[in-house]
């Protein structure tokens, strides 16, 4: 499941039992810049064969925060992170390559390339112009892999980029004034993104130590502002080494979906109706509850994972126990064990529990939290 490392680890660390990482590996990273000192990290034991290790201390990106301004949308901000690592795997094996925040584009290369490669005039006070005009391209992320090289040295040896394009543009025509919207459309959005891409590898490889590093670069789309489910990367391709162009795009079928809504109703009917009797189920017992929320992640019309968030007023712990017990008994009624299932138990104070199923397994994994 999607973060099931991190989830399981935090139970690990709740429950008081930490993660033991007694075979750490000590390694150097030969230093971007001339210089005699060498820098030193510890590459801990793996709690999992499919994610990345990272070495430690852990290095912020060079562009640290840069895409919280960038990116209105949180959720879109955690999928483009971690949308990115995912399609990364693919070209960048976890059992091969560490894992590192990109250290190469910095907060002004990335603010300067953003103002270089959207349209001029982002303050016109002509409506017509933006809306002919929209700014679309609003980020880029770079994330770095690593191999261990002779004398237990890592070195780069690969790059990947995810490039965020708005398909809503929200502008004003004065400080303070109405704030307009423009639908961006799949096609534009490509073309822009396809365009940008280009204009961003030949800057790149102008970057001595990115010059002949392979490069992972996939294109994302945005979700609108206030949207409670994130956009998807829709196309991806891989770069050789020296080569400043994409020859071939592949195209990424993914999808999030909004558990109640008319698309779920009418594109993704068994599941919706799957999540309609789920919650009738939870209701009949637990009348306390203020609702249920899912979110459906599609790959190729597919379900992948389901994620439940069930929110409740909280009157004593004995309740939550409870209501824990019914909805393990509810996910071995309702969902099929083809896909993964995570349900969170919210109060208005914080998380009380958390079940969660991995594709494949018959039985929930579940925790109260005290």
């Amino acid at each position: 499941m999607k973060r099931m490392a991190i989830l399981l680890t935090v139970l690990i660390v709740v429950s008081g039992c930490a993660p033991q990482y007694d075979t750490e590996e000590e390694v150097i990273q030969d230093n971007t810049e001339e210089t005699d000192e060498e820098q030193r990290f510890i590459v801990p034991n793996n709690i999992s064969e499919n994610e990345y290790q990272t070495i430690l201390p852990y290095q912020p990106s060079a562009a640290r925060g840069v895409i919280t301004n960038q990116v209105s949308n949180r959720y879109d901000i955690d999928e483009l992170e971690q949308g990115l690592i995912r399609h990364a795997k693919s070209t960048f094996d976890p059992e091969e390559y560490l894992f590192q925040e990109g250290q190469y584009l910095t907060e002004d290369m990335i603010l300067g390339w953003i103002d270089d490669l959207n349209p001029a005039d982002k303050n016109s006070p002509d409506k017509e112009y933006h809306e002919e005009n929209p700014r679309v391209f609003s980020h880029v992320l770079e994330h770095n892999y690593l191999v261990r090289g002779e004398e237990n040295r890592v070195e780069l040896a690969g790059i990947t980029l995810g490039i965020a394009l708005k398909s809503e543009y929200a502008f004003q025509t004065e400080i303070g004034g109405t704030t307009y919207y423009t639908e961006i459309s799949m096609e534009e959005m490509l073309e822009t993104g396809k365009e940008v891409t280009e204009n961003l590898l030949s800057r790149i490889r102008d970057i001595e130590e990115l010059q002949e590093v392979p490069i992972m670069v996939a294109l994302y789309r945005e979700n609108k502002t206030n949207a409670i489910t994130p956009g998807n990367y829709v196309a991806k391709a891989e770069v050789e080494p020296l080569e400043q162009t994409v020859n071939e795009w592949e195209t990424i079928n993914e999808n999030y979906v909004l558990f109640p809504s008319n698309e779920a109703e009418t594109d993704y009917y068994e599941q919706s109706e799957t999540m309609r009797e789920f919650s009738q189920s939870v209701q009949n017992y637990f009348p306390n509850y203020i609702g249920v929320v899912g979110k459906g992640f599609y790959i190729n019309d597919q379900l992948q994972e389901l994620s439940i968030n069930i929110p409740i007023e909280f009157y004593g712990k004995q309740e939550v126990i409870g209501l824990t017990q019914h909805l393990y008994g509810l996910i071995l009624e309702h969902f099929p064990n083809n896909y993964d299932v995570e349900v969170t138990v919210e109060s208005p104070s914080k998380q009380e529990a958390l079940l969660i199923r991995e594709a494949g397994e018959e039985e929930p994994i579940t925790h109260i939290y005290e």
